[in-house]
This record gives C-alpha cells, sequence and structure tokens, in this order.
C-alpha cells in the first residue's frame, strides 16, 4: 500500500509538471512578436504629395509591387517580406500619411486620403500600374483603389480588411492590441517627424476607424482586378 501510494504520488507530480507548459503556453495569435527590420533600400526618399512628404524606400528589380502596412505601424513591418520578395519584383513601401517617418496635414485622415497618395507617389515614380498587398488599413487602402482607380493595379492582396465599421472587433481590452499601441507610441517618438503627436495622431485614426470605411457589397462585387480578399 505503502509502494501504491508513492507511485501514485509521483505520477500526480510527474502530471502537475507536465501540465505548467500548457497552463503556460500562449499561442502565436496571444504574443506581440518583435517588430522587423526593415533591410537597406536601393533607394529611398520623402515624396512631396496632396501637402505632405510622404515616405517610401525601393528594393529589388521587376513588375512593381506596393506594400501597405497597417494601422499605426510602419513599412518596417514588411522587412522579412521584403528580402524574398525582392528576388523576383520591384518592392516599394510607404509609410502611410502621419504613420512613421510620413508628415500630415491638419485634416483628419482618411482611407480615400491615403489611397490619393499612394496614387501620387505612383505618379511621381512613374509607375503606371502595380500589384498591391496590403494588410488592415492597407488592405482597406487597396480595397479603395480597386473600386475607384482599378486602371492603376493589375492585381491586390487585401488581408484583414473589413468593409464597414462593424467589421471592426472591440479590442480594447486584448493584451496584444495594448502591447501593440504601447509599440506603436514608442515607434512614432523614434520615427516620425512630430514626435511628441501621437496621442492626437491616435485620436485621429481612432475616429477613422470607428467612422471608415463604407464600401457597398456591389462596389466589393464590382471589383474586376484579380483579387484575393480576407475580409473581417
Amino acid at each position: 500500500m505503502r509502494m501504491h501510494r508513492l507511485g501514485l504520488g509521483i505520477m500526480i507530480c510527474m502530471l502537475l509538471c507536465s501540465a505548467v507548459p500548457i497552463i503556460a503556453q500562449q499561442y502565436p495569435w496571444e504574443r506581440l512578436p518583435p517588430a522587423p527590420v526593415l533591410p537597406d533600400a536601393e533607394h529611398s526618399g520623402a515624396a512631396a504629395v496632396n501637402g505632405i512628404r510622404l515616405w517610401y524606400a525601393a528594393f529589388g528589380h521587376g513588375d512593381p509591387v506596393i506594400l501597405l502596412h497597417g494601422g499605426l505601424a510602419n513599412s518596417n513591418y514588411w522587412g522579412q517580406q521584403i528580402p524574398v520578395l525582392a528576388r523576383h519584383y520591384q518592392i516599394i513601401v510607404l509609410d502611410s500619411r502621419g504613420h512613421g517617418r510620413s508628415t500630415r496635414t491638419a485634416a483628419p485622415i482618411g482611407y480615400d486620403a491615403m489611397a490619393s497618395d499612394v496614387l501620387a507617389l505612383m505618379d511621381t515614380l512613374h509607375i503606371e500600374k502595380a500589384a498591391l498587398v496590403g494588410w488592415s488599413d492597407g488592405a482597406i487602402i487597396g480595397l479603395d483603389i480597386a473600386i475607384h482607380h482599378p486602371e492603376r493595379l493589375t492585381k491586390l492582396f487585401a488581408f484583414a480588411a473589413n468593409s464597414d465599421p462593424s467589421g471592426v472587433k472591440d479590442v480594447e481590452k486584448s493584451p496584444v492590441f495594448s502591447a501593440y499601441i504601447e509599440r506603436a507610441a514608442h515607434e512614432y517618438e523614434r520615427l516620425s517627424p512630430t514626435p511628441r503627436a501621437f496621442k492626437a495622431f491616435l485620436d485621429n485614426i481612432s475616429h477613422m476607424w470607428a467612422t471608415e470605411p463604407n464600401f457597398t457589397d456591389a462596389e466589393l462585387r464590382g471589383i474586376r482586378i484579380p483579387c484575393s480578399m480576407r475580409l473581417c
């Protein structure tokens, strides 16, 4: 009986010890991964478009592909994709207005304005048509261009876009999103021409998220360019 109890105790101890990693384990989406680093660009600059200075960088050669980051982020977030894609394409990244290294005006930031900035940058770089890859806000900008200026795109990959404000889930209580906001504040302070204006910038973007976009089903069905979408 004593040996039985000892064996049972050892088994329970082993089960408890083996359960600790399972209990403490986090799924990949429950933790914020490190921010990528942007590789050295072949050329970069700040284009004067629509009353702002829009920062951009270009990598590689071939058919042009534009990568658009998500809200509050910057082009650095494409750091892991660029080296692979630049082997076969000319990759252009840009910091959306008010984000990263780009400036903004006193006017509210909206998806139409950011889409217009992308088109103006394409004109500046003499790019008639390009493929576009976007995530979150970058994907919404891509949809805006595909709907209103399809002649400028060869194809679109839109990941994690929403077509109206109801598609945005309340994530204020998410520790991952809170960590992202905190990191975005530090990145803004380090990169932005107006490093102390993050609160006003965040309020502006938060208002945009609450009121835009407003794509109709008919507009989305009317997209005729090759398009892969993951809508929220």
